[in-house]
């Protein structure tokens, strides 16, 4: 078996893998891409106006900017924009529309800490992260997320 990058290790110990799936270390296949976004958040329209990916008369419900991407919340869909670097070039646009919201959980902490919303998207096995800075305030959301799965 020729290994995709010579002089790598591959590991195999089962022990190690858990410990690197807790980490965030990736492995693939069998451990999918974490996504962890460090957000605030934007107002509708706010968001509507950082990306050219909605579609005519698409209305904006909550938004989220990172450093590295933003995340929108439509009455359509969820619309994730994202850099894999700060400097990179390169944008991926990802959609989900809402039926492929699996379910969701929260993190809430105490004051002057972040709140850490995780969702978890189709046959994805990692949750998106969406990590509150100090001031965001992800009850709304939570609210829009819960009435989704209802």
């Amino acid at each position: 078996m020729q290994q995709a990058f010579p002089g790598a290790m591959l590991v195999t110990d089962p022990a190690f893998r858990a410990f690197a799936a807790i980490a965030g270390v990736l492995f693939p296949p069998q451990i999918g891409r974490m996504r962890i976004l460090d957000v605030d958040e934007l107002s509708p329209t706010e968001a509507a106006e950082r990306t050219p990916h909605l579609v005519d008369g698409e209305r904006v419900y909550a938004g989220f900017a990172s450093a590295t991407g933003l995340i929108l919340f439509t009455e359509l869909r969820i619309l994730l924009v994202q850099r894999e670097h700060l400097l990179q070039e390169k944008i991926e646009t990802a959609s989900y529309p809402w039926r492929q919201l699996r379910h969701f959980a929260i993190t809430d902490a105490s004051e002057g800490s972040r709140s850490v919303l995780r969702i978890w998207l189709a046959d994805e096995q990692q949750p998106l992260h969406l990590r509150a800075n100090p001031g965001t305030d992800l009850a709304a959301l939570q609210r829009l997320l819960a009435a989704r799965l209802a």
